[in-house]
């Protein structure tokens, strides 16, 4: 592929299924010694092996959603890592201008959609006013998981792609 940005390189890939990162699981004998998604997992002093607590929840959501491609995974935790950053930003600067905190999430309401919620079910709003730290830094640990999980997929994408080739 020609110098390129890296998401127009990743997009021209076939469309892999979200699915296929978790099927990759499957076939990583040991998946602590991957250099991509290695860090989720792990061996306990027992010689257990041992996952990230969140890692399950992002490999039910690829599965729960059987059209979402690796693609789209990437790009939703993408998404949501630069909400949370842009989120943290807005919320010091509020604050620093003195915004009262029960006005916080209207204000971010009225700034952006994605920044207050608007698109999120259930009473996560309330939540992430109750410790919006703790929200969204457990927001981004999950967009990291969907995103270097996503990422190795289309990685073995590419890795059969460039092993098929006739040289």
């Amino acid at each position: 592929m020609p110098d390129i940005p890296l998401l127009e390189r990743l997009a021209q890939l076939p469309a892999l299924p979200a699915t296929a990162a978790v099927a990759l699981l499957e076939r990583l004998a040991q998946p602590h010694t991957d250099p991509v998604i290695g860090p989720f997992f792990g061996v306990d002093d027992d010689g257990d092996a041992v996952v990230n607590a969140l890692v399950p929840t992002v490999l039910q959501q690829f599965q729960a959603k059987g059209d979402l491609t690796c693609y789209a995974a990437l790009l939703e935790g993408l998404t949501g890592i630069w909400n949370a950053a842009v989120r943290a930003a807005v919320v010091a600067r509020l604050r620093a201008g003195g915004l009262p905190p029960d006005d916080l999430l209207l204000k971010l309401q009225v700034l952006s959609p994605t920044l207050g919620f608007a698109q999120e079910q259930g009473d996560w709003a309330r939540q992430w006013l109750g410790d919006p730290f703790a929200q969204d830094t457990l927001l981004v640990q999950q967009c990291v998981i969907r995103l270097l999980f996503a990422l190795r997929g289309l990685a073995e994408a590419r890795a059969d792609e460039l092993t098929t080739q006739e040289g």
